[in-house]
């Protein structure tokens, strides 16, 4: 205890780390006030885009094709289409939730309306006997894009979440921010944490002892638990901040809103609650096994500058791999990097799934600690005239 208070002290007590910790927390704390101020786009806004291209289909197709018993069909599911993105927009306008209160009966639920909507652009993709199909589908959305609306408004539907007007709501924003500490930001921030740990040491604290009995392997680990405990309490405090703040802002939103998850082989919809507790655990392994590294390569190298260079570097190995299509879904070094795995972005490498993201962040760990086991042995350590004590 009083060696982990000593390194404790001595980390904590470096002004640059006191910059650092304050620096991402004001960053963390103040992303909800920033991201206010970005121009995104209303659901309102892109559902009067969607009437326009309704309208724009019958005056697409020849009035001739709509007079088959099919074409019928079609034109009277068009027209309900309109209908209800028409009540969708009031819906949404009024900013109530699912319907707006005392008019249930005129412009129903929104989350009844867009199953509709979608089953009957299902449809479109089976009506192959229709003579203007392909003119037909050219204005719907995807496939793919029309079977994950169904499974965002069936979860809304079985879990009474209201749809959220606001995409600048503090769930929402949770959400984004999220994202953003689980990429490339993380691993610049445990990076820089622990890229002169061992540097600064050798220089500043070299003792005759060479690192017995407190071996080189014990500080390595020691420190990087106390670099990855430091990010960590300012990380989880700055997105607590950040939350808080962005519910000053509006009020709409829930943490039970859904948002995707790629689960193996389909995409399935859970809570931001539930997608934030998943990825801030995943991101708290990966940055452990960052800082151990950055640590690490500092006591090698002892340039902080060619450290956090090589740390970061590594972040981007996934997309030489998935671009090349080297190694399957089982190489470690494919998930180092957590968002295209919850996204499915690697999906074209055959089932990348959570469970093999942290069966492969177990490897990374072990592959980290046998590595450095042996570079502690092998690479000679030397300031000055001292030099490792020889047995």
């Amino acid at each position: 205890m009083k060696l982990f208070k000593w390194d404790f002290l001595k980390i904590i007590r470096d002004w640059k780390v006191r910059i650092l910790l304050v620096a991402l927390f004001l960053f963390l704390a103040s992303y909800s006030a920033f991201y206010q101020d970005r121009d995104l786009a209303l659901p309102l806004e892109e559902l009067r885009s969607e009437y326009e291209d309704t309208q724009q289909i019958f005056n697409a197709i020849p009035e001739d094709h709509f007079e088959s018993a099919r074409g019928q069909e079609i034109y009277d599911k068009l027209a309900r289409q309109q209908s209800i993105i028409g009540m969708q927009r009031y819906i949404l306008s009024e900013q109530e939730g699912n319907t707006v209160s005392g008019l249930e009966s005129v412009v129903s639920d929104y989350v009844n309306q867009g199953l509709e909507l979608a089953e009957n652009r299902l449809f479109f993709y089976e009506a192959d006997d229709f003579e203007s199909q392909e003119l037909l589908l050219s204005f719907m959305p995807s496939r793919e894009e029309i079977e994950s609306d169904l499974k965002f408004l069936t979860y809304l539907k079985e879990n009474n979440v209201d749809i959220d007007w606001n995409p600048l709501s503090p769930s929402l924003v949770l959400f984004n921010l999220i994202n953003i500490v689980a990429g490339v930001f993380i691993f610049i921030i445990a990076a820089i944490f622990g890229a002169d740990r061992f540097s600064r040491d050798q220089e500043f604290n070299w003792s005759i002892s060479q690192g017995i009995p407190y071996s080189f392997a014990y500080q390595w680990r020691q420190r990087t638990f106390i670099s990855w405990g430091l990010i960590w309490i300012i990380t989880l405090a700055g997105i607590f901040v950040s939350y808080l703040l962005s519910t000053f802002y509006t009020d709409s939103g829930t943490l039970q809103y859904p948002v995707p998850l790629y689960a193996g082989e389909e995409t399935v919809y859970i809570s931001i609650m539930q997608y934030v507790l998943i990825t801030v655990f995943m991101t708290m392994a990966l940055s452990y096994i960052i800082v151990k590294f950055s640590t690490g390569l500092s006591f090698v190298f002892r340039n902080i500058y060619l450290t956090i260079t090589i740390a970061v570097a590594v972040f981007y190995l996934p997309y030489v791999i998935a671009l090349t299509g080297s190694s399957g879904a089982w190489n470690p070094l494919l998930y180092l990097q957590i968002i295209p795995v919850l996204e499915g972005s690697w999906e074209s490498l055959n089932n990348v799934t959570i469970t093999k993201l942290l069966i492969s962040m177990a490897v990374l760990y072990i592959i980290v600690e046998v590595v450095f086991h042996f570079v502690f042995k092998l690479i000679p350590t030397r300031t000055g005239k001292l030099e490792r004590r020889k047995n």
